[in-house]
Formats: structure tokens, sequence, C-alpha cells
């Protein structure tokens, strides 16, 4: 089986089955085709388009290393959390449950290399297996988080190289490809002192707006001020404002139309009511100004992209 290969689809023959948790139906089980000959099980390039769907806490049969290109958001692994961003790179090893919540506009973008811990393990020089030993365990216990800061620039290049190898043809593509997974887990088990393993999570500085999303999320259909969700967080509207755009990347309203839209683009998909009509229960005030944050946000008018949706 050679699931990398140019001649087939990314995702073709590499995924197996999906089985959700008796004990836990929020938890899934989602393995992967196995040979035990090669490291590299697979490669995933997976886009997604808001509205999002929840992602249920799975784990794998095999480690997953995930590098963000676009979007932004939130990845759990294990009981740790993280807001991550493009170009940061995640690992969730065997066995570690693990999710990931995407906000990011238009769309985010992840992409995915599938290891076979056991065989690089067994097919590792003696010398060197001790530490990818460590860097397999801590993947498996714990998950690895990498910021997108330059101090990790190498160890996305050498992701991107995989992605690149994996389009190449001849007689030397598949040892070139696999010898750059190993150097794929050689970097990042130089760089397991910088990774995040066990610092508190980002995530948890979302803690002191959560107030205010969840207030918008209740009353996205009205007029709202920035004086109201800094209210919902006992905050002065200046303080709000600064914590918001650290936490969320963008200010406060700015996240209110983002929310309406998607809102918005839900009903234009799957339901029949008129523009007009959705622009009201989204919250705009009018359909001059609803027309003007779609286009915005969308690149298109509410009318044609309903059309295209529906195509």
């Amino acid at each position: 089986m050679t699931p990398y290969s140019p001649e087939t689809d990314r995702r073709g023959g590499i995924f197996l089955s999906s089985a959700v948790s008796d004990a836990d139906p929020n938890r899934e089980r989602r393995d992967y085709a196995l040979d035990g000959e090669t490291p590299l099980v697979g490669l995933i390039d997976d886009r997604w388009y808001p509205p999002y769907v929840e992602d249920r806490s799975h784990y794998h049969n095999c480690m997953e290393i995930g590098c963000c290109v676009a979007g932004h958001g939130l990845v759990e692994l294990g009981s740790r959390a993280w807001d991550y961003s493009p170009g940061s790179v995640v690992a969730a090893g065997q066995g570690l449950y693990h999710r990931q919540e995407n906000m990011g506009w238009p769309a985010t973008h992840w992409r995915y290399v599938l290891v076979d811990e056991d065989v690089v393990l067994q097919e590792a020089p003696s010398r060197h297996r001790e530490a990818l030993r460590r860097l397999v365990d801590t993947a498996r216990r714990k998950g690895l988080y990498f910021d997108a800061g330059q101090e990790n620039s190498e160890l996305r290049a050498v992701g991107q190289t995989i992605f690149d190898l994996a389009e190449r043809r001849g007689e030397t593509a598949r040892m070139e490809l696999e010898a750059a997974v190993f150097l794929l887990l050689c970097t990042m088990a130089r760089s397991l002192s910088s990774a995040m393993t066990g610092l508190a999570p980002n995530g948890a500085y979302r803690r002191p707006i959560e107030p205010a999303l969840k207030y918008v999320s209740e009353n996205y259909m009205r007029e709202l001020r920035v004086e109201e969700l800094a209210a919902s967080c006992a905050m002065s509207a200046s303080y709000f404002r600064k914590v918001f755009g650290h936490v969320m990347g963008m200010s406060p309203m700015e996240y209110v139309n983002r929310y309406r839209i998607n809102r918005a683009l839900n009903l234009l998909r799957y339901g029949n009511d008129t523009v007009l009509q959705i622009a009201v229960q989204t919250g705009f005030s009018s359909v001059a100004t609803f027309n003007r944050n779609f286009r915005r946000y969308v690149g298109d008018s509410p009318a044609h992209w309903r059309k295209s949706a529906h195509i």
C-alpha cells in the first residue's frame, strides 16, 4: 500500500473506520491502515469552511502531525488546549484524545503527516532511538504544540518539503519521502524543549471574555454595543477592547459581524427566507449594511452566494 503516492487521492485508502466510545458518546476512535513496513501512513490536506461542524474528541492508531496553513482556533491535546494560528505545529501521539475548534475566516486549512511510531522506532539507528522514543512517549502522553514563532520555522519547512516530495515520481521518490519523515521527527525531537507540553494552555486566556462570546451567541440578532459586551465580563469598555483584541485577534464588533455572517450563511444555504428577512434575523440594521458586510467577509453578494451554494 502506498497511501502517499501521487497517483492516488491523498485520503484514498488510508482511513479505515471510526467508532464512538460506548463509555462516552462524545469521544471517538479513528483508525488508519498501517502496513507495519513504512513510517509514513499517509498525508492529508484538509480545508474546512464555516459554519464549522463541531469536532468530536478522538484518537488515532498512529501519530498525527499537523501544521496550520490558514485560519485560527483552539486545539485540545489531552487535558491541555492552545490557540492555534498559521504556522502552529501540533503532534498527537497514538491513543491521545484531541480535537480542534475552528474559527478561521473564510476557511481553515491544515496539512497532516500520519506516522507509524512503531515502525519509526524499529527502523531508527540504535544511537538515535532514545531521542525518538522520548519524542514518541511525550506525544502519546501529552501531545506537542509548537507555536508559530520564528524559532520553529525549520520544523514547518520540513513539513512543507514532505508535501512537495509527495508530488515526485521515480524510483527514489519513496526513499526520499520516508527520509524526510525521519528528518521531521528528528527536528521535532531537537525542538522538544521548545514545545509547549506542560505550560498553562493559551486557551485559558479566553476565559475572561467567554461571557461576551456567550452574550453574542444569544443576542446577535439585535443591536449590540461594546459596552454591553464589556459589562458581561465585568470590564471597562477600553480594557475589554484590549483584552478581546489580544485573545481573538480582532475587535469585538468585527467578531460580532463575523458571527452574524456565519449565521447568515447557514440561513441562506438551508432556509427559504428572503435576503431582507435574513438581514433582520442576524441583527443588521439594513439590507445595505448586510450586503456590505457579507461581501467584505465572503467576497460575494448574498443572493449570488446562495445560488452558487445550491448548484
